[in-house]
C-alpha cells in the first residue's frame, strides 16, 4: 500500500518523478502513474486503488493540472475521503489553486530554491513515516487485545 499518491498532469512528469525519487529515497511508498503501472494494465482502476489506500496526496498543481479533469476528478476523490492535500505551485500562485484546494497549505516552488523543496519533501516524509509507525502499533495492539480476547475463552 502506498503512502503517497502523486497527482500530476502528464507535462509536469519531469517534476513528479523528481518528487517521486526524494520520497522513496527518504522511506516513503510512493504511487506514481508513470512509474508505477506496468504496460498493458488498465490504469484507471489501478489510479483508484493506489489513491484510496494513500492517505497523502501530493498535488502538482501547474496551469495544466488545474485543466486537467483526470487530476480534477483524483483531486476530488482525495478531498472528498480526507487525504492529506500537499499542493505544489510553480506556474499559479497558492491563491490561485482551484476551489477548495486554496485552502491547503502549499509548497510555493516561486519562493524557493530546490534545496528548499528537497527540505520539504524530507519533512513531510518525516511526518509520513512517523504516521505510519504509529498506524502500525495501532493495529498491533488491537491484534494483540483479539488475541488475548480469544486466549480467554
Amino acid at each position: 500500500m502506498p503512502s503517497v499518491f502523486i497527482s500530476y498532469a502528464s507535462s509536469d512528469e519531469r517534476l513528479a518523478r523528481y518528487i517521486h525519487d526524494h520520497l522513496v529515497k527518504d522511506g516513503v511508498s510512493t504511487f506514481l502513474a508513470c512509474i508505477s503501472l506496468q504496460p498493458g494494465a488498465q490504469w484507471e482502476p489501478q489510479i483508484r486503488e493506489n489513491l484510496r489506500q494513500s492517505p497523502w496526496v501530493f498535488f502538482l498543481a501547474s496551469h495544466a493540472a488545474c485543466q486537467s479533469s483526470f487530476v480534477q476528478q483524483e483531486m476530488g476523490g482525495a478531498w472528498l475521503t480526507g487525504k492529506n492535500i500537499v499542493p505544489v505551485v510553480w506556474d499559479i500562485a497558492p491563491k490561485d489553486l482551484p476551489g477548495f484546494l486554496s485552502k491547503f497549505q502549499a509548497i510555493d516552488l516561486t519562493r524557493t530554491s530546490v534545496k528548499g523543496l528537497n527540505a520539504e519533501v524530507a519533512k513531510i516524509a518525516q511526518k509520513i513515516k512517523s504516521d505510519d509507525f504509529v498506524g502500525m502499533l495501532t493495529v498491533g495492539a488491537l491484534l494483540a487485545g483479539v488475541v488475548w480476547l480469544a486466549s480467554k475463552k
